[in-house]
């Protein structure tokens, strides 16, 4: 645990008991000179006991202070102060631009619902109840609240207010030195420093230093109007029980409905046994004092202990070249990286990425194979000449096995690791599978190219419904085999590796293997996970709720659950059909169905032209029929995505059918 920064509150807190002791002490010290030996005997015996009691009873009070909640409502926006032990973090009132209710969303470390009245220019007016300094309120969780504060311009401010609060994942607080996040989130790429504080659910201040780094980050996802970002700390730390590193990434969950598809995919990779596999768990994100919802935070892809843990050749660099931040750069012959003047190891470690060409044009340090695929190298940085001239090679002897059928392949690039990437690729219907955010990795001294860590799973398990996809990944009888042969720019090594026996034979046995951990995961694994962040996930959704709805959505089904259910629904299917096709005998994975009745509307711009009822569960194989010379299709008016027959009815829906322009 780091020292913790001991702030103002905390500060004034420890003087006040510290004081008290003192005088405590010297009050005691003047009864104990007079009076004889034997009543100073029974004095200091009973003495002894009234410090004792009066200590435990200032620490008490101690502990009181540090562990408090505190409404200070000096400023425009009212704002909490969660004061805990070692730590004091501020969240401020987020107020809807719609409707003008305002929230006050609590971390999972606030225990108690009793506020007490900070600074206020006057008074603070709680459903009446007019409260001073020093007095408290008892909140209930989603009762709405009629706040009026007074600020320093004496200008009085009112407030609908809910107070929510988390539970069971911790809370990470990041300022920047701005006080805002307007220029990290300006452009893809930017940062900021700041500092940092870790509070676990139980109240314990994990973590709190100095942030040297926190940066927009995505590809796709960064266009959403919910961030997701990559954090650089001051040392490295195992965070939240995750393994030690500097480097970690927040990733924002928006295209998730059911905040549970990445977790899953890694879990997949983990319970495959492949190395470096990336671990993540869930947290609650506040930034400069204001929620922004629940996130991942995951390790990073990168070089290093707790990471991909091969040679680390970029330390290597810049031990050999002092200037290495300065060395020019290069870019020839379909090759670019950097000209360094001294390279002793050319045979690893890589950390290589199968990348779109866009995304290629803006690195630093790459190849393009003799078929046109490109790759990014990821580490080393700085990658030399010799060194991309190597991996390069390298790559690009295993993709002409790979296309010329050689078996002799397997020598070069690992089958075991391969085959359970496309498992995990496989099984969640990665959207991007082959696209981007495909790694590949070679150690020193070793002969083989290894694939992974798995990376990137927001659209998947049945999540991506778009139209220029044609519905594909929603069809969970789809395999990324036959994605591969679609586009030129996909790296078509499933396709052409699939039907050889070596890897039809490893995939098989792996595929049985796993069987019982689904079993687990749609038993009882996925509800756990759900327990466990459903609170924060309510918090996300009244924040966000006015970005998803009608089109552009985070999720196929307005209600959460819902979301959960199509999940679970994906998943089961998915390994029916993958049992079926690969002949593993296994009883059928049940959908999960309430029997709940749920009634389809249909619109058109006239109005509402029919209805049905569908069971919970049930395909909607046969929508209404339409005119498709006048009207375009039917679209299901939350998501704002095509109808598909593959996507269950799990809550009342609508589907509107625009006209022909």
């Amino acid at each position: 645990m780091m020292l913790p920064n001991i702030r103002a509150g905390n500060m004034s807190t420890a003087v006040k008991s510290t004081a008290h002791i003192f005088r405590f002490m010297k009050i005691w010290d003047s009864i104990m000179r007079s009076g004889s030996d034997n009543m100073k005997g029974k004095r200091y015996w009973l003495g002894g006991i009234v410090i004792i009691l009066i200590l435990a009873v200032l620490f008490y009070l101690h502990l009181l202070e540090a562990n408090s909640v505190v409404l200070q409502a000096m400023g425009d926006i009212p704002c909490i102060d969660v004061n805990m032990q070692q730590s004091s973090n501020r969240v401020s009132l987020w107020q809807d631009e719609e409707d003008g209710k305002a929230y006050f969303f609590l971390p999972s470390c606030v225990h108690s619902q009793e506020v007490k009245i900070g600074e206020c220019a006057e008074c603070v007016e709680i459903d009446g109840q007019v409260l001073e300094k020093g007095d408290t309120f008892t909140w209930e969780e989603d009762r709405e609240y009629h706040l009026c504060t007074v600020d320093r311009e004496h200008m009085s401010h009112e407030y609908q207010v809910t107070f929510m609060r988390s539970a069971n994942i911790p809370s990470v607080f990041i300022n920047t030195e701005s006080g805002n996040m307007e220029y990290v989130d300006e452009e893809r790429h930017n940062a900021e420093s700041g500092d940092i504080c870790v509070v676990l659910a139980d109240g314990v201040t994990e973590y709190q230093n100095q942030l040297p780094k926190i940066a927009s980050r995505g590809n796709v996802t960064w266009h959403k109007p919910k961030k997701p970002y990559t954090i650089k700390l001051e040392d490295a730390y195992p965070l939240c029980g995750l393994r030690k590193g500097d480097k970690w990434r927040l990733l924002a969950l928006w295209n998730e409905g059911s905040k549970l598809n990445n977790k899953i995919a890694f879990d997949i990779a983990e319970e495959l046994g492949m190395a470096n596999t990336v671990q993540g768990t869930w947290i609650d994100l506040y930034l400069n004092g204001e929620y922004a919802g629940i996130y991942l935070l995951t390790e990073t892809v990168t070089v290093g202990e707790g990471r991909v843990d091969i040679y680390d050749l970029e330390k290597e660099n810049r031990q050999n070249n002092e200037n290495i931040d300065s060395a020019p750069h290069y870019e020839e012959d379909n090759k670019k990286g950097y000209l360094l003047d001294q390279i002793h190891t050319i045979d690893g470690g890589y950390l290589i990425e199968k990348d779109t060409e866009e995304y290629y044009e803006g690195e630093k340090n790459g190849f393009v194979t003799s078929a046109g695929y490109r790759f990014t190298i990821k580490e080393p940085m700085h990658a030399s000449r010799e060194q991309v001239d190597y991996i390069a090679a390298y790559v690009d002897r295993i993709d002409q096995m790979v296309q010329n059928g050689d078996p002799a392949v397997w020598e070069y690039l690992d089958m075991e690791s391969l085959v359970s990437a496309f498992l995990v690729d496989e099984i969640s219907l990665e959207t991007d599978v082959a696209v981007t955010s495909m790694y590949f990795y070679k150690d020193a001294g070793n002969d083989k190219l290894y694939t992974g860590p798995v990376w990137d799973y927001e659209h998947t398990f049945g999540e991506r419904n778009v139209e220029s996809l044609e519905g594909r990944f929603v069809d969970y009888t789809y395999s990324v085999v036959e994605h591969t042969k679609l586009f030129d720019a996909i790296l078509n090594w499933y396709m052409l590796l699939y039907d050889t026996p070596e890897f039809q034979e490893k995939m098989v046995e792996e595929y049985e293997e796993l069987l019982p951990f689904f079993e687990e995961l749609l038993d009882t694994g996925m509800d756990a996970y759900v327990e466990r962040i459903e609170p924060s996930v309510k918090m996300d959704r009244v924040l966000w709720q006015d970005k998803n709805i009608k089109g552009k959505s985070a999720g196929t089904y307005e209600d959460y659950y819902a979301n959960v259910k199509y999940t679970k629904f994906f998943i089961a299917k998915r390994l029916n059909y993958l049992c079926e096709r690969w002949g593993v005998s296994h009883e059928e994975f049940p959908v999960p169905s309430n029997g709940q009745m749920h009634q389809v509307t249909y619109s058109v711009y006239e109005g509402v032209v029919g209805t049905m009822e569908v069971m919970d569960g049930e395909e909607l194989k046969e929508p209404l029929e339409y005119d498709q010379s006048k009207y375009q299709g039917w679209i299901y008016e939350y998501s704002g995505e095509k109808y598909s027959p593959y996507i269950p009815i799990y809550e009342d829906m609508g589907l509107y059918n625009a006209k022909w322009e």
